[in-house]
């Protein structure tokens, strides 16, 4: 993490994995930015994304070669090919979908 805030690869727009930044200051700031169109009469356009699946989408090999070209750490490079090494995702036939 300290590589990245020192290189700038990491937006000072993110939330999230950051101290002093999470999901909650993130909202807080749309609200307040929100605010402040409204309050200008400005039209504000707002889009919902669910990523919440996405990392299970990412080619494995692309991400590794690019934390490679940012200059990540060999040894934490490592570390982050062996944790997805031999990942499974699988459904839970059993998960309550609230429908009937």
């Amino acid at each position: 993490m300290k590589h990245l805030l020192q290189n700038k690869l990491i937006s000072h727009h993110q939330h999230g994995f950051l101290s002093r930044k999470s999901t909650s200051t993130q909202l807080l700031e749309c609200c307040a930015d929100w605010n402040v169109a409204m309050n200008i009469h400005n039209n504000i356009d707002v889009v919902y994304l669910d990523f919440s699946r996405a990392f299970d989408s990412v080619v494995h090999s692309k991400l590794i070669a690019k934390l490679s070209c940012y200059g990540i750490d060999p040894a934490l490079l490592s570390w982050i090919c062996s944790f997805l090494s031999n990942r499974f995702q699988y459904v839970n036939p059993y998960r309550c979908t609230g429908g009937t």
